[in-house]
C-alpha cells in the first residue's frame, strides 16, 4: 500500500552564500509558472503531451523527468476538478429532487390552511393564529422556489461545462482570488499585500516523482544511505546554484524505516528477459507552510499478511455520532462482551475528529488482532441524506452532519492493512431492528450493543431471523409466510418508526423479557 510521510527540512548554507531555501523558493515560482502553461498548452489549446514534451521541455531548461512531475501534479488536479463537477451534479440533482418534494408538501400545507381561514370567521379567537401560519407557510415556500431557482442554474451552468468539457481550475485557490474585493475584512491593508500572499499559493509546492529503475527511486530528489537529500537543480538555475543540492540529515519522525528499505536495492527482469538493479521508487512533495518548506515522501510500503479469521467468532463495531461501540462474538454467534468507546464529534475541528476516531478504531483492532478475529463494519454511505439535511429537521440533521462513516471506513482500512486484521463489510439493512428485537433483552445488551451483536452475526451469513410479533410494542400480525424474512423485517420496521420514536421503542425493549 502507498504511504505517505512527512518531514520539516531544515535551511542549509550552499557554497555560494544562499540557502536551500532560496532555491526552494524559486523553484516553487518557477515550476508554478510552468504549470500553468502547460494547463494552458493541454487544457485550453488542446494540444497533447506527445507533441508538446520535447519543445517544452526544451524551451523551459527542464529534464523529461521534471516534464512529467509537472504533468502528473496537473493531471491530479485536473482529475479532483472534473470528480468534483460529477459529484457537484449528482448533490445538486438530489437537492434539487429534495427541494421540490418540500415545495409540493408546502403547496400541500397552505392549501389546507387556507380552507382553514375561510371556514372561520374574523371574531374566531383562532383566526389570528391560523392567518400567521398560513403567512409563514406562504414565506418559506417563496423561499423554497428562490432556492429551486438558484440549485437549477447552478446545475445548468455544471451541464454545459460537462457538454463542452471545460475545466475551469484556478492555481492558488478561489478562495483567496475572491479576498482581493474585501480587503479589509480579511485582514489586508493594501492590494499589494494580498498579491504577495496570491503569489506565494501560486508558488507553494512542486512534485518530483520518482521510478523503480532510477538510483535510490527517484533521479531528481534521491534520499540516499545516508540520510541525505540529493537534489537536480533545473538547468536554468544550474549558474546559480551549481547541478545539484545536498540538504544532510534528513528524518522522518515516522516511516523512516519503510523509507530506509526503499533505499535498498534488489535484482529484477526486464521485460527483454535481463538481470537489473531497481529501487522501490519514491515521489517527494515540496510544500511551503509558514514554519518552512516541508518533505512529503510516497513509497509503497509492505502490508502485514491477514493474522485473524472468523474461525472463532467475530468483533462488531456499530458507529454512532460522538462514539463506537463494539461487540465480540463466537463462533455460533452469541456475545461475550461488548464496549463502549468515546470518540467526540460535535464542535470539534476535523483533526480533533479524526484523533480520537483513529485512537478508537486502533483500540479495537489491537484487541482483534490479539484475539485472532476479524472485524465486521457496514457499508454505508450518508452522501445523498446529508443532500437532504436542509430540508429535514434540526435533531436529525445535527446528528447526520457529525456522522464521520466515510472518515471511519477510510481509517479503519488503513490501519487494519497495517496491522494485518481482517475487515469484512455487511449490509446494513434492518441490523439495528433485528438487534435490538431479538438479543437486546435476551442477552441483556444495550440498544447500541445489540446493533454491534448482529453486524457481526452477518458476516456468517446466518439465515434471516423470523421477526418476533410477541412485543409490547403491539405490532400488527403482518407476518407473511409466503414471503421472506428479510421482506417482513421491512414491513415491521416501517410500522415501528411510524409509530415509535427510537428512545421509547428501545425503553419499552428493555422492560419485554
Amino acid at each position: 500500500m502507498l504511504q505517505t510521510y512527512q518531514t520539516k527540512l531544515r535551511s542549509v548554507q550552499l557554497n555560494n552564500g544562499l540557502c536551500s531555501e532560496d532555491y526552494l523558493q524559486e523553484s516553487g515560482k518557477f515550476f508554478g509558472i510552468l504549470e500553468r502553461k502547460l494547463f494552458v498548452q493541454l487544457y485550453v489549446k488542446k494540444q497533447t503531451v506527445p507533441s508538446i514534451k520535447s519543445s517544452f521541455s526544451k524551451q523551459h531548461g527542464i529534464t523529461a523527468r521534471q516534464f512529467n512531475s509537472l504533468r502528473i501534479q496537473l493531471e491530479g488536479k485536473i482529475d479532483s476538478v472534473k470528480e468534483n463537477i460529477n459529484f457537484r451534479m449528482e448533490q445538486l440533482t438530489a437537492k434539487i429532487a429534495e427541494v421540490e418534494k418540500s415545495i409540493d408538501k408546502k403547496h400541500k400545507q397552505k392549501e389546507t390552511w387556507l380552507e382553514k381561514i375561510q371556514n372561520l370567521s374574523p371574531t374566531n379567537p383562532r383566526f389570528e393564529n391560523t392567518v400567521k401560519r398560513y403567512r409563514n407557510i406562504k414565506f418559506v415556500l417563496h423561499q423554497k422556489k428562490r432556492k429551486l431557482r438558484n440549485l437549477q442554474q447552478r446545475r445548468e451552468k455544471l451541464t454545459c461545462d460537462i457538454e463542452v468539457n471545460r475545466v475551469r481550475i484556478c492555481f492558488g485557490s478561489k478562495k483567496l482570488f475572491h479576498k482581493q474585493f474585501h480587503l479589509e475584512e480579511n485582514g489586508y491593508t493594501s492590494h499589494e499585500e494580498w498579491k504577495h500572499d496570491w503569489q506565494c499559493a501560486r508558488s507553494a509546492q512542486f512534485l518530483v516523482v520518482g521510478s523503480k529503475d532510477e538510483t535510490f527511486g527517484n533521479q531528481s530528489a534521491s534520499y540516499n544511505i545516508k540520510n541525505e537529500l540529493r537534489l537536480r537543480v533545473a538547468r536554468c538555475f544550474e549558474e546559480k546554484y551549481g547541478k545539484y543540492i545536498c540538504i544532510p540529515d534528513v528524518l522522518f519522525p515516522y516511516g523512516q524505516p519503510f523509507l530506509d528499505e526503499a533505499k535498498k536495492a534488489y535484482i529484477g527482469i526486464t521485460r527483454g528477459g535481463k538481470t537489473q538493479k531497481y529501487f522501490k521508487a519514491v515521489t517527494y512533495r515540496f510544500v511551503r507552510k509558514k514554519k518552512g518548506w516541508y518533505l512529503y515522501a510516497t513509497v509503497d510500503r509492505d502490508t502485514s499478511e491477514i493474522e485473524t479469521s472468523n474461525l472463532g467468532g467475530a468483533i462488531g463495531i456499530d458507529l454512532n455520532a460522538g462514539f463506537l461501540t463494539a461487540c465480540e462474538i463466537d463462533r455460533f454467534g452469541n456475545p461475550l462482551r461488548e464496549w463502549k468507546i468515546s470518540c467526540p464529534m460535535y464542535d470539534r475541528r476535523k483533526e480533533q475528529v479524526s484523533a480520537s476516531l483513529s485512537d478508537a478504531i486502533q483500540s479495537v483492532l489491537l484487541y482483534a488482532k490479539e484475539k485472532g478475529k476479524q472485524v465486521v463494519i457496514e457499508n454505508l454511505n450518508f452522501s445523498k441524506k446529508r443532500v437532504a439535511l436542509g430540508e429535514k429537521n434540526k435533531k436529525y440533521a445535527r446528528m447526520l452532519s457529525g456522522f464521520a462513516y466515510a472518515q471511519f471506513q477510510e481509517l479503519i482500512q488503513s490501519k487494519a492493512k497495517k496491522l494485518g486484521v481482517g475487515i469484512v463489510s455487511i449490509h446494513p439493512a434492518y441490523t439495528s431492528q433485528i438487534g435490538h428485537m431479538k438479543f437486546m433483552a435476551r442477552y441483556g445488551l444495550s440498544s447500541h450493543g445489540s446493533a454491534a451483536c448482529m453486524i457481526a452475526r452477518k458476516s456468517f451469513r446466518f439465515r434471516t431471523e423470523q421477526p418476533r410479533y410477541d412485543t409490547v410494542l403491539g405490532l400488527p400480525k403482518t407476518f407473511d409466510k409466503e414471503k421472506s424474512n428479510y421482506r417482513n423485517w421491512m414491513s415491521l420496521t416501517q410500522y415501528i418508526k411510524r409509530n415509535y420514536t427510537f428512545q421509547d421503542k428501545i425503553e419499552l425493549l428493555k422492560a419485554d423479557r
